[in-house]
């Protein structure tokens, strides 16, 4: 059993680090990314900026341990992700251990699992952003404090108070709420009061208060009282009374599809764990634990009444509903819902090797053959032991194989189409690096950190024709492009790029014969 986990806990690792190193996409990694570089560069840790602007969205802790993981490894796109990958694999040990604390070694096992080898868990450590550090910091707080209700050790206390603060640094009142939502509910569900007059948990508002204190400095310093009550209030509980001004036209059951793909391929294992155990509370039936289902769902239900939501995050939730799921994957005998799971899992295997096969052509057979491969394994392992007996080996290994097509095929193939990535690329490469580059309407957070600094802009032909000289070079698009050539700024090498939004896949995408119809074209023009 421990060679069978440390082999699944290796496949995880590996899909992970086969996407370490790919280009950080558009729009926030890249963003967070390219500030980490610029504070590495001024040294300026209290206070953040964005092309040199003041900047007050988030909470500084990514850009601090990124800063950091630069300055230790150089700039790299895998040193970009390390330290929220690190955080990734902490909140996969803490699922662990929460689980341990109320369910067998099994089922505590099944958890880690089902939240590791998930395809939210691959996305979050390919598109880092704070979410990634925000899931980790959560869960550990979860555990910690979960586990000092039932021992009451202090160095439980001292990792509770350093995963809260953790949480806000990263994003603000979510990080703190979230896991005491959780730990809140088990307290009032073992009715354990005596932990609340153990004067020992002061320590933890202390500790976080400390912790605190640098980044209310900086917040102070560059924006006034506005900035501390933005990261108190309106970044977080801002968005639930809409004094924040991120809006967006999402319903509240927004997240109830988000869920059904996050969580692939448990996602049938989860929706039933989900009914039994809320179906349980109701009844007030016992349960081992309260924490993850009510501090699942509470959360799941705060995210859906925010007036802006993106999928990310969802995060922060999914090593509890790995709990919960796990739970019935143990609790359940129906031959049927274990033939449901295999149904998905088959779903996610014809996706697997519908994109090895169909996507990009040109590199398709050796990752064809293995997801062929594992399909064959996983036939051959239900014919000899049955349905029921493989479905969580068998889900795993199908969800490892999707893992390596997505970052060994799939988002390479995809992120050649980032133009901004590659044209910041390109500007580094030069002698003159991005000192003679400029953009004409065009900018990105990725051509910044590519080129190694906010690129200059050029808003017209009169502007462009003012810095034009030897070595210079102009990134555009295709009007701005037929504007310049109209003007006589004629230029002596001409480079084309195809453009795609890697977050805003559409279908015709996916079809070689379809995809130059969603390409746009960029030019960078050499003088």
């Amino acid at each position: 059993m421990q060679r069978t986990l440390l082999i699944q806990l290796f496949a995880i690792l590996a899909v992970v680090v086969l996407g370490a190193g790919l280009d950080v996409m558009e729009v926030d990694a890249a963003q967070y990314a390219g500030m980490s570089r610029d504070m590495l560069v001024n040294g300026d840790v209290l206070q953040l900026h964005y092309r040199g602007e003041d900047y007050l969205d988030k909470p500084p802790l990514l850009f601090w341990i990124t800063t950091l993981s630069f300055k230790v490894f150089g700039v790299h796109d895998w040193s970009y992700r390390l330290p929220s990958i690190l955080f990734a694999f902490l909140g996969l040990y803490s699922t662990y251990r929460f689980a341990l604390l109320h369910h067998t070694r099994e089922v505590a096992r099944t958890a880690a699992l089902m939240f590791g080898c998930s395809a939210a868990f691959f996305i979050m450590c390919n598109d880092v952003r704070c979410d990634t550090i925000l899931t980790g910091s959560v869960i550990t707080a979860v555990w910690l404090g979960c586990a000092w209700l039932k021992e009451g050790r202090w160095w439980q206390l001292i990792g509770l108070a350093a995963a809260l603060a953790s949480g806000l640094l990263v994003k603000g009142p979510i990080g703190a709420v979230a896991p005491l939502l959780a730990i809140g509910a088990q307290l009032v569900f073992t009715r354990n009061w005596e932990r609340l007059r153990d004067p020992r948990w002061l320590v933890v508002p202390l500790l976080v208060a400390l912790a605190l204190v640098p980044m209310c400095i900086g917040l102070y310093q560059q924006h006034g009282w506005h900035g501390v009550r933005f990261f108190f209030w309106e970044q977080s509980f801002g968005r639930i009374t809409g004094e924040n001004r991120w809006k967006d036209d999402s319903t509240v059951l927004f997240f109830t599809h988000e869920i059904l793909w996050q969580m692939l391929p448990w996602t049938p294992f989860v929706l039933l764990g989900i009914w039994r155990s809320l179906r349980s509370v109701l009844r007030r039936e016992a349960l081992p634990e309260h924490a993850s289902t009510i501090g699942a769902v509470a959360v799941f239900a705060a995210l859906s009444f925010s007036q802006f939501k993106l999928p990310h995050y969802l995060y922060i939730t999914l090593p509890l509903f790995a709990v919960i799921g796990a739970r019935a994957v143990h609790t359940t005998t129906s031959g049927w819902w274990f033939r449901v799971q295999w149904f998905v899992v088959a779903l996610v295997w014809v996706a697997a090797l519908a994109i090895a096969w169909g996507v990009f052509p040109e590199e398709r057979w050796p990752f064809t053959a293995f997801v062929l491969t594992m399909g064959i394994v996983a036939v051959v392992m239900v014919r000899r032991e049955g349905w029921q007996r493989t479905a969580f080996a068998g889900s795993f290994w199908v969800m490892i194989t999707a893992g390596v097509v997505l970052n060994g095929l799939f988002y390479p193939g995809l992120l050649r189409y980032q133009a901004n990535a590659k044209a910041g690329q390109w500007a580094a490469a030069q002698p003159s690096g991005h000192h003679l580059f400029y953009g004409m309407q065009i900018s990105g957070s990725a051509m910044d950190y590519y080129a190694g600094a906010p690129v200059k802009w050029l808003s017209d032909v009169g502007e462009a024709r003012n810095v034009i000289g030897p070595g210079v070079a102009i990134y555009t698009d295709e009007v701005h492009r037929e504007l310049l050539l109209k003007a006589g700024l004629e230029p002596k090498e001409e480079i084309r790029l195809w453009n795609f939004p890697a977050q805003r896949l559409a279908l015709p995408f996916l079809s070689p014969a379809n995809r130059h119809s969603v390409l746009e074209k960029r030019f960078i023009l050499r003088y």
